[in-house]
């Protein structure tokens, strides 16, 4: 079998899309890959095993994302083309990072970014770090910072899943959603349904922080990545520092742009998720009598204002208020 025979012709996959059925199509190799389709959502791309602490930057393309997600039972790497228009142009590209995959045996991530290196983005990449990416990535390297000083940069590194499944850190006994507002009031934007989900029986607590333009002092997110990354002493601690960093959304050119240094508004407060939380869940909708398979996307705010925090276990009480001192 020559490599081009491993994939789908361009006519058969356009075959496959005009009959817009489900496809979950097997690429002769190893590690196992399957390209699918997703016709009710309107997608294709990859599937494949995620290796051991792989975590994908964001691409910082409009219509192509790769994320960890849990597909089977199995943790795995995604790629996805959410743009009908653009399906057969992406074709030969899934194709590429699949062929690195397998016969390079690239991580599925390097894949990815040494086939757009190779063959350029789909589309034009961002230019200027976005504020909600720089909010977000400053409120969790203030909890990142926190975790270090009250575990060991090991667990805190491990604990940081850097933008990469669905909720920000996993500590032993709970995971933590960290939110991070620029606005007045404690208001903050959800992406999806199953981001103030609990995942099984662990406890889930939201970490809200607030910050403000900082008129003297304050930290920038360049200075706070080089002051974070400087608690992680070996290399490969380093090396796990800089990847989820990037799967945050931080670019390495950003750090030439002039930045907006930032303090904390407010004190930060934490929430435990409970039943009576303000959210949407699928098992909420779903019980409001809402068809789930027709609604593919759902984003929202929530406004804390007011609302009395919880008392957080110790670890993470300790761990965010050790964090807050990178934001004075």
């Amino acid at each position: 079998m020559t490599d081009h025979d491993r994939h789908l012709s361009g006519d058969s996959f356009a075959g496959y899309l005009a009959t817009d059925l489900l496809l979950e199509h097997p690429i002769e190799g190893t590690p196992r890959i399957i390209l699918f389709f997703d016709p009710d959502n309107r997608r294709i791309g990859l599937r494949a095993p995620a290796r051991s602490n792989e975590a994908p930057g964001r691409t910082g393309l409009e219509h192509l994302s790769i994320s960890v997600v849990h597909h089977g039972g199995q943790r795995m790497i995604e790629i996805v083309v959410d743009e009908p228009r653009l399906f057969a142009d992406a074709y030969p590209i899934l194709c590429g990072v699949a062929d690195r995959t397998q016969l390079d045996h690239m991580p599925v991530s390097r894949a990815l970014n040494e086939t757009l290196r190779r063959l350029g983005h789909l589309i034009r990449a961002e230019q200027t770090l976005t504020r909600e990416v720089e909010a977000g990535l400053l409120g969790e390297l203030s909890l990142l910072a926190g975790l270090t000083a009250v575990t060991t940069p090991e667990l805190a590194i491990q604990a940081w899943r850097g933008g990469t499944e669905e909720h920000d850190f996993g500590l032993p006994d709970l995971d933590v959603e960290v939110k991070t507002t620029t606005s007045e009031s404690r208001s903050h934007r959800i992406s999806s349904l199953t981001q103030l989900q609990p995942t099984a029986d662990r406890p889930l607590w939201l970490l809200s922080l607030q910050l403000t333009r900082a008129g003297s002092g304050g930290t920038d997110a360049a200075e706070m990545i080089r002051r974070v990354r400087t608690l992680f002493a070996t290399a490969t601690l380093r090396d796990e520092f800089d990847a989820r960093v990037q799967a945050a959304g931080w670019r390495h050119r950003y750090a030439n742009d002039a930045l907006q240094s930032w303090r904390l508004r407010t004190d930060p407060a934490l929430f435990h998720v409970t039943a009576d939380f303000p959210r949407l869940t699928p098992a909420i909708l779903a019980a409001g009598g809402v068809d789930l398979d027709a609604v593919s996307d759902i984003r929202y705010r929530i406004d804390l204002t007011g609302r009395a925090g919880g008392q957080a276990p110790g670890p993470l009480s300790d761990a965010v208020n050790a964090g807050r001192q990178e934001l004075r």
